[in-house]
């Protein structure tokens, strides 16, 4: 008799455990924050994705904070079958467009600060893992992100992403 009542929860759970990713789209909130500079200031803002196949996805996300705004897209390879499994790991390349504003008051000068905009093509390359919830259809992910910006040609290292998206579709 207990197996029977082992078999049967067994049953009733497993759809709950073992159910993948079963949505194409999924819509959420995005962050990125570099690790190596302290004055850095994290940005936050929203990204859509798109899996195209099991395996393979493009996103797209814009961000920001008080000086900057952002808005890049990448196309991702997940290692694992998403049907068949909630966990995953990702590797990606991406561009984006960083727009930059800054306002300089000078000592003494009585006019109005002068304000600079600049703005920044940047190539990116990422790794991270993911995990979807389908109770809930939503999934959370962490990775790492590797930055090179082409009008400077400088490299920044050391950005660690994070984000929620909910599956709608």
């Amino acid at each position: 008799m207990m197996k029977k009542l082992i078999w049967i929860a067994a049953v009733l759970i497993m759809p709950f455990l073992s159910n993948a990713q079963e949505h194409d789209w999924a819509f959420g909130f995005y962050s990125d924050l570099r690790l190596e500079d302290a004055n850095y200031d994290a940005s936050f803002g929203v990204q859509g994705k798109y899996d195209f196949t099991n395996r393979q996805s493009v996103q797209a996300q814009f961000h920001g904070r008080g000086d900057m705004l952002a808005v890049g897209a990448d196309y991702l390879v997940q290692f694992l079958d998403k049907e068949k499994s909630n966990f995953n790991v990702f590797a990606g390349v991406g561009l984006g467009q960083e727009f930059f504003t800054y306002d300089y008051a000078f000592e003494g000068n009585t006019e109005a600060p002068t304000q600079v905009k600049e703005n920044f093509t940047k190539a990116n390359g990422q790794i991270g893992l993911s995990y979807y919830f389908p109770v809930v259809d939503l999934s959370i992910y962490a990775g790492y992100k590797y930055k090179y910006q082409f009008k400077n040609e400088v490299s920044e290292p050391n950005f660690v992403m994070l984000g929620l998206r909910y599956h709608i579709w």
